[in-house]
Protein backbone atom coordinates (compact mmCIF):
# COMPACT_ATOMS: atom_id res chain seq x y z
CA UNK A 1 0.00 0.00 0.00
CA UNK A 2 2.53 2.20 0.88
CA UNK A 3 4.43 1.72 -2.52
CA UNK A 4 1.20 2.47 -4.01
CA UNK A 5 0.42 5.41 -2.35
CA UNK A 6 3.72 7.31 -3.14
CA UNK A 7 3.73 6.37 -6.82
CA UNK A 8 0.46 7.99 -7.15
CA UNK A 9 1.61 10.90 -5.29
CA UNK A 10 5.02 10.99 -7.51
CA UNK A 11 2.82 10.68 -10.26
CA UNK A 12 0.60 13.86 -9.23
CA UNK A 13 3.62 15.57 -8.80
CA UNK A 14 5.01 15.11 -11.55
CA UNK A 15 1.72 15.93 -13.67
CA UNK A 16 -0.05 19.03 -11.67
CA UNK A 17 -3.05 18.99 -14.56
CA UNK A 18 -4.06 15.63 -13.13
CA UNK A 19 -3.84 16.29 -9.83
CA UNK A 20 -5.77 19.86 -11.15
CA UNK A 21 -8.77 18.01 -12.75
CA UNK A 22 -9.44 15.22 -9.94
CA UNK A 23 -9.28 18.12 -7.63
CA UNK A 24 -12.07 19.71 -9.80
CA UNK A 25 -13.62 16.25 -10.32
CA UNK A 26 -14.08 15.59 -6.31
CA UNK A 27 -15.47 18.91 -6.24
CA UNK A 28 -18.09 18.15 -9.16
CA UNK A 29 -19.34 15.11 -7.50
CA UNK A 30 -19.58 16.65 -4.24
CA UNK A 31 -22.69 18.26 -4.63
CA UNK A 32 -26.24 17.86 -4.01
CA UNK A 33 -27.48 17.34 -7.37
CA UNK A 34 -24.13 14.73 -8.27
CA UNK A 35 -25.07 12.88 -5.16
CA UNK A 36 -28.61 12.47 -6.44
CA UNK A 37 -27.39 11.25 -9.80
CA UNK A 38 -25.69 8.66 -8.09
CA UNK A 39 -28.20 7.50 -6.00
CA UNK A 40 -30.45 7.56 -9.26
CA UNK A 41 -27.88 5.29 -11.16
CA UNK A 42 -27.17 2.92 -8.43
CA UNK A 43 -31.14 2.73 -7.87
CA UNK A 44 -31.30 2.10 -11.90
CA UNK A 45 -28.94 -0.31 -11.89
CA UNK A 46 -30.03 -2.50 -9.09
CA UNK A 47 -33.60 -2.70 -10.62
CA UNK A 48 -32.33 -4.28 -13.32
CA UNK A 49 -29.82 -6.73 -12.11
CA UNK A 50 -32.27 -8.00 -8.98
CA UNK A 51 -35.53 -8.82 -10.51
CA UNK A 52 -36.83 -10.53 -7.68
CA UNK A 53 -35.98 -8.08 -5.13
CA UNK A 54 -37.50 -5.45 -7.59
CA UNK A 55 -40.78 -7.60 -7.72
CA UNK A 56 -41.30 -7.95 -4.48
CA UNK A 57 -41.07 -4.41 -3.52
CA UNK A 58 -43.29 -3.55 -6.20
CA UNK A 59 -45.79 -5.55 -4.57
CA UNK A 60 -45.32 -4.25 -1.34
CA UNK A 61 -45.59 -1.03 -2.32
CA UNK A 62 -48.87 -1.48 -4.28
CA UNK A 63 -50.34 -3.06 -0.85
CA UNK A 64 -48.64 -0.27 1.32
CA UNK A 65 -50.59 2.29 -1.16
CA UNK A 66 -54.06 0.76 -1.44
CA UNK A 67 -54.12 -0.03 2.36
CA UNK A 68 -53.15 3.59 3.08
CA UNK A 69 -55.44 5.07 0.37
CA UNK A 70 -58.53 2.89 2.26
CA UNK A 71 -57.75 3.88 5.70
CA UNK A 72 -57.78 7.96 4.58
CA UNK A 73 -60.95 7.26 2.36
CA UNK A 74 -62.35 5.76 5.34
CA UNK A 75 -61.32 8.28 8.00
CA UNK A 76 -62.59 10.88 5.54
CA UNK A 77 -66.14 9.53 5.82
CA UNK A 78 -65.89 9.16 9.68
CA UNK A 79 -64.25 12.81 10.27
CA UNK A 80 -65.21 14.64 6.99
CA UNK A 81 -61.66 15.73 7.20
CA UNK A 82 -59.01 15.09 3.85
CA UNK A 83 -55.64 14.09 4.05
CA UNK A 84 -54.62 14.83 0.31
CA UNK A 85 -56.56 14.56 -2.65
CA UNK A 86 -60.50 15.50 -3.91
CA UNK A 87 -63.32 15.97 -1.72
CA UNK A 88 -65.94 13.32 -2.69
CA UNK A 89 -69.39 11.92 -1.41
CA UNK A 90 -69.03 10.28 2.20
CA UNK A 91 -71.04 7.09 0.74
CA UNK A 92 -68.51 6.56 -1.90
CA UNK A 93 -65.43 7.45 0.23
CA UNK A 94 -66.80 4.26 2.44
CA UNK A 95 -66.78 2.19 -0.63
CA UNK A 96 -64.00 2.92 -1.77
CA UNK A 97 -61.92 2.93 1.33
CA UNK A 98 -63.63 -0.89 2.12
CA UNK A 99 -62.70 -1.83 -1.45
CA UNK A 100 -58.99 -0.68 -1.26
CA UNK A 101 -58.68 -2.35 2.23
CA UNK A 102 -60.15 -5.81 1.36
CA UNK A 103 -58.14 -5.95 -2.16
CA UNK A 104 -55.04 -4.86 0.11
CA UNK A 105 -55.76 -7.60 2.61
CA UNK A 106 -56.08 -10.23 0.28
CA UNK A 107 -52.61 -9.11 -1.70
CA UNK A 108 -51.38 -9.58 1.46
CA UNK A 109 -52.39 -12.52 2.28
CA UNK A 110 -51.06 -13.99 -1.11
CA UNK A 111 -47.87 -12.67 -0.17
CA UNK A 112 -47.99 -14.10 3.33
CA UNK A 113 -48.45 -17.39 1.55
CA UNK A 114 -45.45 -17.30 -1.01
CA UNK A 115 -47.04 -16.10 -4.51
CA UNK A 116 -45.50 -13.04 -4.98
CA UNK A 117 -45.58 -12.92 -8.61
CA UNK A 118 -49.05 -14.06 -8.80
CA UNK A 119 -50.00 -11.68 -6.23
CA UNK A 120 -48.78 -8.42 -8.79
CA UNK A 121 -50.28 -9.82 -11.79
CA UNK A 122 -53.22 -10.20 -9.90
CA UNK A 123 -52.88 -6.38 -8.60
CA UNK A 124 -51.84 -5.17 -12.02
CA UNK A 125 -55.27 -6.59 -13.66
CA UNK A 126 -57.39 -5.08 -10.50
CA UNK A 127 -55.41 -1.64 -11.00
CA UNK A 128 -55.70 -2.07 -14.79
CA UNK A 129 -59.52 -2.04 -14.66
CA UNK A 130 -60.34 0.57 -11.89
CA UNK A 131 -57.86 2.88 -14.35
CA UNK A 132 -59.57 2.10 -17.33
CA UNK A 133 -62.80 2.90 -15.82
CA UNK A 134 -61.56 6.16 -14.92
CA UNK A 135 -60.02 7.12 -18.22
CA UNK A 136 -63.41 6.23 -19.57
CA UNK A 137 -65.20 8.75 -17.22
CA UNK A 138 -62.50 11.27 -17.98
CA UNK A 139 -62.51 11.28 -21.65
CA UNK A 140 -67.08 11.69 -21.35
CA UNK A 141 -66.12 14.41 -18.26
CA UNK A 142 -64.07 16.35 -21.16
CA UNK A 143 -66.55 16.36 -23.85
CA UNK A 144 -69.35 17.29 -21.98
CA UNK A 145 -67.61 20.12 -20.13
CA UNK A 146 -66.46 21.24 -23.39
CA UNK A 147 -67.67 24.67 -23.24
CA UNK A 148 -66.23 25.23 -19.72
CA UNK A 149 -63.31 23.72 -19.93
CA UNK A 150 -60.38 23.10 -22.32
CA UNK A 151 -61.34 19.28 -22.89
CA UNK A 152 -57.82 18.50 -24.46
CA UNK A 153 -55.99 18.15 -21.23
CA UNK A 154 -58.05 15.81 -19.80
CA UNK A 155 -58.84 13.86 -23.03
CA UNK A 156 -55.45 13.23 -23.66
CA UNK A 157 -54.75 12.13 -20.42
CA UNK A 158 -58.19 9.66 -20.07
CA UNK A 159 -57.11 8.00 -23.10
CA UNK A 160 -53.75 7.84 -22.31
CA UNK A 161 -55.34 5.94 -18.62
CA UNK A 162 -57.74 3.95 -20.88
CA UNK A 163 -54.56 2.60 -22.94
CA UNK A 164 -52.19 1.80 -19.93
CA UNK A 165 -55.76 0.35 -18.28
CA UNK A 166 -56.53 -2.20 -21.39
CA UNK A 167 -52.48 -2.91 -21.69
CA UNK A 168 -52.99 -3.88 -17.80
CA UNK A 169 -56.10 -5.89 -17.50
CA UNK A 170 -54.87 -8.16 -20.80
CA UNK A 171 -51.07 -8.64 -20.13
CA UNK A 172 -50.00 -7.59 -16.83
CA UNK A 173 -46.77 -9.83 -16.41
CA UNK A 174 -45.61 -7.96 -19.88
CA UNK A 175 -46.99 -4.57 -18.86
CA UNK A 176 -45.17 -5.41 -15.15
CA UNK A 177 -41.76 -6.23 -16.65
CA UNK A 178 -42.43 -2.94 -19.31
CA UNK A 179 -43.04 -0.23 -16.53
CA UNK A 180 -39.84 -1.94 -14.37
CA UNK A 181 -37.62 -1.29 -17.67
CA UNK A 182 -39.04 2.09 -18.19
CA UNK A 183 -38.38 3.27 -14.46
CA UNK A 184 -35.49 2.05 -14.28
CA UNK A 185 -33.69 3.37 -17.74
CA UNK A 186 -35.78 6.61 -16.81
CA UNK A 187 -33.91 6.78 -13.62
CA UNK A 188 -30.40 5.78 -15.56
CA UNK A 189 -31.62 8.34 -18.12
CA UNK A 190 -31.99 10.88 -14.90
CA UNK A 191 -28.93 9.94 -12.95
CA UNK A 192 -26.60 10.51 -16.12
CA UNK A 193 -28.45 13.85 -16.64
CA UNK A 194 -27.72 14.96 -13.05
CA UNK A 195 -24.43 14.10 -12.81
CA UNK A 196 -23.39 15.75 -16.38
CA UNK A 197 -25.25 19.14 -14.86
CA UNK A 198 -23.12 18.84 -11.67
CA UNK A 199 -19.26 18.18 -13.70
CA UNK A 200 -20.66 21.66 -16.21
CA UNK A 201 -22.08 23.60 -12.99
CA UNK A 202 -18.30 23.14 -11.90
CA UNK A 203 -16.97 24.58 -15.02
CA UNK A 204 -19.87 27.26 -16.21
CA UNK A 205 -22.27 27.84 -12.64
CA UNK A 206 -25.53 27.99 -12.80
CA UNK A 207 -28.63 30.47 -11.61
CA UNK A 208 -29.79 27.21 -10.04
CA UNK A 209 -29.01 26.28 -6.30
CA UNK A 210 -27.91 22.92 -6.43
CA UNK A 211 -29.18 22.49 -3.15
CA UNK A 212 -32.64 23.69 -3.70
CA UNK A 213 -33.61 22.96 -6.92
CA UNK A 214 -35.75 20.05 -8.47
CA UNK A 215 -35.10 17.62 -10.78
CA UNK A 216 -37.62 19.06 -13.52
CA UNK A 217 -35.56 22.61 -12.96
CA UNK A 218 -32.57 20.76 -12.98
CA UNK A 219 -33.74 18.84 -16.33
CA UNK A 220 -34.71 22.20 -17.66
CA UNK A 221 -31.55 23.94 -16.80
CA UNK A 222 -29.66 21.34 -18.93
CA UNK A 223 -31.91 21.76 -22.18
CA UNK A 224 -31.13 25.67 -22.20
CA UNK A 225 -27.68 24.73 -21.66
CA UNK A 226 -27.48 22.41 -24.20
CA UNK A 227 -28.96 24.62 -26.85
CA UNK A 228 -26.99 24.04 -30.29
CA UNK A 229 -27.87 27.20 -31.35
CA UNK A 230 -29.45 28.95 -34.49
CA UNK A 231 -26.08 28.11 -37.03
CA UNK A 232 -25.31 24.74 -35.30
CA UNK A 233 -28.93 23.28 -35.54
CA UNK A 234 -29.22 24.51 -39.15
CA UNK A 235 -26.26 22.81 -40.30
CA UNK A 236 -27.81 19.70 -38.34
CA UNK A 237 -31.37 20.46 -40.04
CA UNK A 238 -29.63 20.20 -43.56
CA UNK A 239 -28.95 16.44 -42.96
CA UNK A 240 -32.23 15.63 -41.81
CA UNK A 241 -34.28 17.77 -44.58
CA UNK A 242 -34.50 17.32 -48.37
CA UNK A 243 -34.19 21.01 -48.93
CA UNK A 244 -32.21 23.90 -50.92
CA UNK A 245 -29.99 24.25 -52.38
CA UNK A 246 -30.11 21.31 -55.00
CA UNK A 247 -33.38 19.78 -53.53
CA UNK A 248 -34.14 17.95 -56.79
CA UNK A 249 -30.90 16.39 -56.83
CA UNK A 250 -30.95 15.17 -53.01
CA UNK A 251 -34.76 13.89 -53.74
CA UNK A 252 -33.91 11.70 -56.75
CA UNK A 253 -30.64 10.53 -54.72
CA UNK A 254 -32.91 9.51 -51.75
CA UNK A 255 -35.56 7.80 -54.20
CA UNK A 256 -32.69 6.09 -55.87
CA UNK A 257 -31.59 4.55 -52.60
CA UNK A 258 -34.71 3.70 -51.51
CA UNK A 259 -35.67 1.51 -54.63
CA UNK A 260 -32.31 -0.37 -54.83
CA UNK A 261 -32.76 -1.00 -51.32
CA UNK A 262 -35.77 -2.18 -51.57
CA UNK A 263 -34.65 -4.22 -54.47
CA UNK A 264 -31.63 -5.81 -52.63
CA UNK A 265 -33.97 -6.50 -49.37
CA UNK A 266 -36.49 -8.66 -51.87
CA UNK A 267 -34.30 -10.30 -53.37
CA UNK A 268 -32.60 -11.34 -50.17
CA UNK A 269 -35.83 -12.31 -48.56
CA UNK A 270 -36.57 -14.42 -51.68
CA UNK A 271 -33.12 -16.20 -51.40
CA UNK A 272 -33.37 -16.33 -47.81
CA UNK A 273 -30.25 -14.67 -47.23
CA UNK A 274 -29.11 -12.52 -43.93
CA UNK A 275 -25.93 -11.04 -45.20
CA UNK A 276 -27.67 -9.41 -48.19
CA UNK A 277 -30.90 -8.36 -45.95
CA UNK A 278 -28.11 -6.75 -43.51
CA UNK A 279 -26.63 -4.92 -47.14
CA UNK A 280 -30.00 -3.68 -47.50
CA UNK A 281 -30.40 -1.99 -44.14
CA UNK A 282 -27.30 -0.19 -44.88
CA UNK A 283 -28.09 1.20 -47.59
CA UNK A 284 -32.00 2.34 -46.72
CA UNK A 285 -32.38 5.77 -46.74
CA UNK A 286 -35.65 5.47 -44.64
CA UNK A 287 -33.59 6.20 -41.45
CA UNK A 288 -33.28 10.15 -42.78
CA UNK A 289 -36.58 11.48 -42.97
CA UNK A 290 -38.08 9.31 -39.40
CA UNK A 291 -35.69 11.39 -37.14
CA UNK A 292 -36.51 14.43 -39.43
CA UNK A 293 -39.86 13.83 -38.53
CA UNK A 294 -39.11 13.63 -35.25
CA UNK A 295 -36.89 16.80 -35.00
CA UNK A 296 -39.51 18.62 -36.51
CA UNK A 297 -42.27 17.76 -34.19
CA UNK A 298 -40.11 19.27 -31.52
CA UNK A 299 -38.91 22.76 -32.75
CA UNK A 300 -42.41 23.11 -33.98
CA UNK A 301 -41.71 23.19 -38.11
CA UNK A 302 -44.93 22.11 -39.29
CA UNK A 303 -44.04 22.45 -43.43
CA UNK A 304 -41.07 20.19 -42.57
CA UNK A 305 -42.89 17.33 -40.56
CA UNK A 306 -45.90 17.03 -43.20
CA UNK A 307 -42.77 16.32 -45.87
CA UNK A 308 -40.80 14.10 -43.53
CA UNK A 309 -44.17 12.43 -42.82
CA UNK A 310 -45.33 12.52 -46.43
CA UNK A 311 -41.98 11.09 -47.58
CA UNK A 312 -41.82 8.06 -45.07
CA UNK A 313 -45.71 6.86 -46.23
CA UNK A 314 -44.98 7.55 -49.85
CA UNK A 315 -41.71 5.51 -49.15
CA UNK A 316 -43.60 2.72 -47.54
CA UNK A 317 -46.09 2.48 -50.24
CA UNK A 318 -43.62 2.16 -53.49
CA UNK A 319 -41.18 -0.03 -51.81
CA UNK A 320 -44.14 -2.63 -51.06
CA UNK A 321 -45.63 -1.96 -54.55
CA UNK A 322 -41.77 -3.08 -55.68
CA UNK A 323 -41.19 -6.07 -53.79
CA UNK A 324 -44.45 -7.36 -54.76
CA UNK A 325 -43.67 -6.75 -58.46
CA UNK A 326 -40.21 -8.28 -58.17
CA UNK A 327 -41.77 -11.28 -56.05
CA UNK A 328 -44.42 -11.81 -59.36
CA UNK A 329 -41.73 -11.51 -61.70
CA UNK A 330 -38.83 -13.83 -59.51
CA UNK A 331 -38.17 -17.37 -60.45
CA UNK A 332 -38.27 -18.87 -57.27
CA UNK A 333 -40.20 -20.94 -55.17
CA UNK A 334 -41.45 -19.09 -51.94
CA UNK A 335 -41.58 -21.32 -48.73
CA UNK A 336 -43.13 -18.71 -46.68
CA UNK A 337 -43.54 -21.86 -43.89
CA UNK A 338 -39.41 -22.37 -43.52
CA UNK A 339 -38.19 -18.92 -44.94
CA UNK A 340 -36.30 -17.65 -42.05
CA UNK A 341 -36.73 -13.86 -43.68
CA UNK A 342 -40.35 -14.04 -43.33
CA UNK A 343 -40.91 -16.24 -40.63
CA UNK A 344 -38.62 -13.53 -38.32
CA UNK A 345 -40.97 -10.47 -38.96
CA UNK A 346 -44.54 -11.73 -39.41
CA UNK A 347 -44.81 -11.91 -35.57
CA UNK A 348 -43.34 -8.90 -33.99
CA UNK A 349 -43.24 -8.54 -30.45
CA UNK A 350 -42.23 -5.84 -27.03
CA UNK A 351 -38.60 -6.47 -28.12
CA UNK A 352 -39.06 -5.53 -31.06
CA UNK A 353 -40.43 -2.39 -30.01
CA UNK A 354 -37.55 -2.32 -27.04
CA UNK A 355 -35.09 -2.25 -29.92
CA UNK A 356 -36.61 0.33 -32.10
CA UNK A 357 -36.87 2.75 -28.95
CA UNK A 358 -33.00 2.02 -28.14
CA UNK A 359 -32.16 2.26 -32.06
CA UNK A 360 -34.12 5.65 -32.66
CA UNK A 361 -32.23 7.32 -29.37
CA UNK A 362 -28.68 6.27 -30.61
CA UNK A 363 -29.62 7.51 -34.19
CA UNK A 364 -30.60 10.57 -32.85
CA UNK A 365 -27.45 10.99 -30.66
CA UNK A 366 -25.81 10.22 -33.79
CA UNK A 367 -27.29 13.08 -35.82
CA UNK A 368 -26.38 15.86 -33.33
CA UNK A 369 -23.10 14.59 -32.53
CA UNK A 370 -20.54 14.62 -34.82
CA UNK A 371 -17.79 12.40 -32.99
CA UNK A 372 -20.36 9.41 -33.00
CA UNK A 373 -21.86 9.94 -36.64
CA UNK A 374 -20.13 6.55 -37.63
CA UNK A 375 -22.15 5.00 -35.77
CA UNK A 376 -25.40 5.72 -37.60
CA UNK A 377 -24.58 2.25 -39.87
CA UNK A 378 -24.75 0.13 -36.68
CA UNK A 379 -28.27 2.11 -36.62
CA UNK A 380 -29.39 0.61 -39.45
CA UNK A 381 -28.50 -2.52 -39.17
CA UNK A 382 -30.06 -2.40 -35.45
CA UNK A 383 -33.42 -1.33 -37.05
CA UNK A 384 -34.60 -2.96 -39.75
CA UNK A 385 -37.31 -0.40 -41.99
CA UNK A 386 -37.04 -1.48 -45.57
CA UNK A 387 -36.93 -5.44 -45.09
CA UNK A 388 -40.17 -5.37 -43.34
CA UNK A 389 -41.69 -3.27 -46.23
CA UNK A 390 -40.26 -6.31 -48.75
CA UNK A 391 -41.96 -8.98 -46.64
CA UNK A 392 -45.38 -7.14 -46.80
CA UNK A 393 -44.88 -7.12 -50.81
CA UNK A 394 -43.78 -10.82 -50.85
CA UNK A 395 -46.66 -12.23 -48.47
CA UNK A 396 -49.30 -9.80 -50.14
CA UNK A 397 -48.52 -11.34 -53.75
CA UNK A 398 -48.36 -15.11 -52.15
CA UNK A 399 -52.24 -13.86 -50.61
CA UNK A 400 -50.94 -14.29 -47.23
CA UNK A 401 -52.61 -11.24 -45.58
CA UNK A 402 -52.40 -12.13 -42.00
CA UNK A 403 -48.05 -12.32 -42.87
CA UNK A 404 -48.84 -9.29 -44.42
CA UNK A 405 -50.38 -7.71 -41.68
CA UNK A 406 -47.66 -9.08 -38.81
CA UNK A 407 -44.77 -7.36 -41.04
CA UNK A 408 -46.99 -4.24 -41.45
CA UNK A 409 -46.95 -3.93 -37.81
CA UNK A 410 -43.15 -4.73 -36.66
CA UNK A 411 -42.60 -1.52 -39.45
CA UNK A 412 -45.10 0.30 -37.74
CA UNK A 413 -43.30 -0.40 -34.58
CA UNK A 414 -39.76 1.23 -35.77
CA UNK A 415 -41.18 4.09 -37.14
CA UNK A 416 -43.57 5.29 -33.83
CA UNK A 417 -40.59 4.18 -31.31
CA UNK A 418 -37.84 5.81 -33.42
CA UNK A 419 -40.22 9.18 -33.97
CA UNK A 420 -40.71 9.12 -29.90
CA UNK A 421 -37.03 7.93 -28.87
CA UNK A 422 -35.18 10.68 -31.40
CA UNK A 423 -37.53 13.35 -30.28
CA UNK A 424 -36.69 12.86 -26.39
CA UNK A 425 -32.79 12.48 -27.52
CA UNK A 426 -33.57 15.58 -29.39
CA UNK A 427 -34.71 17.86 -26.45
CA UNK A 428 -31.92 16.61 -23.98
CA UNK A 429 -29.29 17.70 -26.64
CA UNK A 430 -30.12 21.16 -27.50
CA UNK A 431 -31.28 20.36 -30.83
CA UNK A 432 -35.33 21.42 -30.16
CA UNK A 433 -35.24 24.95 -29.34
CA UNK A 434 -35.97 25.77 -25.86
CA UNK A 435 -38.15 29.07 -27.15
CA UNK A 436 -40.45 26.43 -28.73
CA UNK A 437 -39.98 24.25 -25.58
CA UNK A 438 -41.29 27.34 -23.45
CA UNK A 439 -43.68 29.29 -25.48
CA UNK A 440 -45.70 26.34 -27.53
CA UNK A 441 -45.73 23.58 -25.21
CA UNK A 442 -49.30 23.43 -26.00
CA UNK A 443 -48.90 22.72 -30.14
CA UNK A 444 -45.96 20.43 -29.16
CA UNK A 445 -48.31 18.41 -26.95
CA UNK A 446 -50.82 18.12 -30.11
CA UNK A 447 -48.33 17.22 -32.32
CA UNK A 448 -46.61 14.51 -30.20
CA UNK A 449 -49.87 13.44 -28.37
CA UNK A 450 -50.83 10.82 -31.75
CA UNK A 451 -47.66 8.77 -31.99
CA UNK A 452 -47.87 8.78 -28.24
CA UNK A 453 -51.32 7.18 -28.36
CA UNK A 454 -50.27 5.39 -31.48
CA UNK A 455 -47.61 3.85 -29.43
CA UNK A 456 -49.92 2.73 -26.70
CA UNK A 457 -52.15 1.10 -29.27
CA UNK A 458 -49.22 -0.94 -30.73
CA UNK A 459 -48.58 -2.02 -27.97
CA UNK A 460 -51.57 -3.95 -27.52
CA UNK A 461 -50.48 -7.00 -30.18
CA UNK A 462 -46.62 -6.99 -29.19
CA UNK A 463 -47.57 -7.36 -25.35
CA UNK A 464 -50.00 -10.09 -26.13
CA UNK A 465 -47.45 -11.61 -28.83
CA UNK A 466 -44.49 -11.32 -25.83
CA UNK A 467 -47.49 -12.93 -23.42
CA UNK A 468 -48.43 -15.86 -25.50
CA UNK A 469 -44.48 -16.50 -26.06
CA UNK A 470 -43.52 -16.00 -22.15
CA UNK A 471 -46.58 -18.69 -21.25
CA UNK A 472 -45.75 -21.23 -24.31
CA UNK A 473 -41.79 -20.96 -23.06
CA UNK A 474 -43.19 -21.22 -19.52
CA UNK A 475 -45.22 -24.60 -20.22
CA UNK A 476 -42.45 -26.41 -22.66
CA UNK A 477 -40.24 -25.87 -19.82
CA UNK A 478 -42.30 -27.03 -16.97
CA UNK A 479 -43.02 -29.80 -19.33
CA UNK A 480 -39.26 -30.56 -19.87
CA UNK A 481 -38.84 -30.83 -16.26
CA UNK A 482 -41.89 -33.43 -15.94
CA UNK A 483 -40.40 -35.63 -18.51
CA UNK A 484 -37.22 -35.76 -16.98
CA UNK A 485 -39.03 -36.61 -13.35
CA UNK A 486 -40.96 -39.09 -15.30
CA UNK A 487 -38.03 -40.84 -16.82
CA UNK A 488 -36.07 -40.30 -13.68
CA UNK A 489 -32.18 -39.97 -12.89
CA UNK A 490 -31.02 -43.50 -13.93
CA UNK A 491 -32.72 -44.41 -16.95
CA UNK A 492 -30.54 -44.75 -20.35
CA UNK A 493 -33.50 -42.69 -22.44
CA UNK A 494 -32.73 -39.17 -23.68
CA UNK A 495 -35.08 -36.38 -24.56
CA UNK A 496 -34.84 -35.09 -28.16
CA UNK A 497 -37.87 -33.08 -28.11
CA UNK A 498 -40.36 -31.59 -26.02
CA UNK A 499 -42.99 -29.14 -27.95
CA UNK A 500 -46.14 -27.99 -26.49
CA UNK A 501 -48.64 -25.87 -29.03
CA UNK A 502 -52.11 -25.28 -27.13
CA UNK A 503 -52.93 -28.18 -25.34
CA UNK A 504 -51.06 -30.22 -27.41
CA UNK A 505 -47.65 -31.99 -25.84
CA UNK A 506 -45.75 -33.85 -28.43
CA UNK A 507 -42.46 -35.42 -26.82
CA UNK A 508 -40.12 -37.24 -28.21
CA UNK A 509 -37.02 -39.36 -26.37
CA UNK A 510 -34.80 -42.09 -27.53
CA UNK A 511 -32.82 -45.01 -25.81
CA UNK A 512 -32.94 -48.56 -25.71
CA UNK A 513 -35.48 -51.05 -23.92
CA UNK A 514 -39.00 -50.06 -22.58
CA UNK A 515 -39.93 -46.34 -20.95
CA UNK A 516 -41.84 -46.13 -18.31
CA UNK A 517 -45.81 -45.80 -18.55
CA UNK A 518 -46.89 -43.29 -20.71
CA UNK A 519 -50.34 -43.23 -18.62
CA UNK A 520 -48.24 -41.80 -15.71
CA UNK A 521 -46.26 -39.15 -17.86
CA UNK A 522 -49.83 -37.72 -19.03
CA UNK A 523 -51.24 -37.45 -15.17
CA UNK A 524 -47.64 -35.53 -14.73
CA UNK A 525 -48.25 -33.32 -17.46
CA UNK A 526 -52.17 -32.43 -16.80
CA UNK A 527 -51.29 -31.12 -13.82
CA UNK A 528 -49.50 -28.35 -15.52
CA UNK A 529 -52.45 -27.78 -17.87
CA UNK A 530 -55.84 -26.06 -16.71
CA UNK A 531 -57.58 -27.85 -19.42
CA UNK A 532 -57.13 -31.55 -20.83
CA UNK A 533 -54.43 -32.33 -22.87
CA UNK A 534 -53.47 -34.43 -25.58
CA UNK A 535 -50.25 -36.54 -25.58
CA UNK A 536 -48.35 -37.59 -28.29
CA UNK A 537 -45.16 -39.57 -27.15
CA UNK A 538 -42.75 -40.93 -29.99
CA UNK A 539 -40.07 -43.31 -28.58
CA UNK A 540 -37.11 -43.91 -30.90
CA UNK A 541 -35.61 -47.75 -30.15
CA UNK A 542 -32.11 -47.75 -29.73
CA UNK A 543 -30.36 -51.38 -30.95
CA UNK A 544 -26.98 -51.56 -29.66
CA UNK A 545 -24.54 -54.61 -31.04
CA UNK A 546 -21.21 -54.69 -29.24
CA UNK A 547 -18.38 -56.69 -31.56
CA UNK A 548 -15.16 -57.20 -28.51
CA UNK A 549 -12.04 -57.23 -29.79
CA UNK A 550 -10.65 -60.21 -30.63
CA UNK A 551 -8.39 -61.60 -28.34
CA UNK A 552 -4.58 -63.65 -30.11
CA UNK A 553 -4.10 -67.51 -29.97
CA UNK A 554 -1.63 -69.39 -28.74
CA UNK A 555 -0.27 -70.39 -32.00
CA UNK A 556 -0.33 -66.26 -33.41
CA UNK A 557 1.89 -65.19 -30.21
CA UNK A 558 5.35 -65.37 -31.87
CA UNK A 559 8.20 -66.21 -30.16
CA UNK A 560 11.68 -64.36 -29.06
CA UNK A 561 14.62 -66.41 -31.19
CA UNK A 562 17.35 -67.02 -28.47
Amino acid sequence: MDVDDNSNSVFTRRNPQVSVQLRKLVAAMSNTVALRGLAALVAGTAVLLLPTATTALVTLMLIAFLAFSGVTDLFYAVTGRRWYGRRLNRWLAVLRGFAATLIATVLGFLVWAGTTELTLTVAVSLAGIYLGIRGLMSVISAFLNRRTKDPLPRAAGGSLAIIVGVLAAFVPASLVSTLIITVATACLVVGLILVSWSLRYNVQGSKLDPSAASIPELIWDWIEGSDLGRKERAVQAGTLYLEQPQRLTKMGTWWIMLVLSVAIATFAVLADSTAVIIGAMLVAPLMTPILGLAGALVNGWGRRAFESASLVVLGALVAIALAYGIAAWAPVAIAYSTNSQIVSRVSPNLIDMLIALAAGAAGAFATVNARVASGIAGVAIAVALVPPLAVVGVCLYGGRFEDAGGASLLFLTNFVAIVLAAAAVFVLTGFARPYALRNRPRQLIKTMGPFVALAGIILLPLMLTSEGLLQSQTRERDAQNTVEDWLGVDTEFVISAVDVSGNDVDVTITGPGDPPSANDLYDALQKDFVEPITLELTVVPVEITIIPTPTPTATSTPTPSS
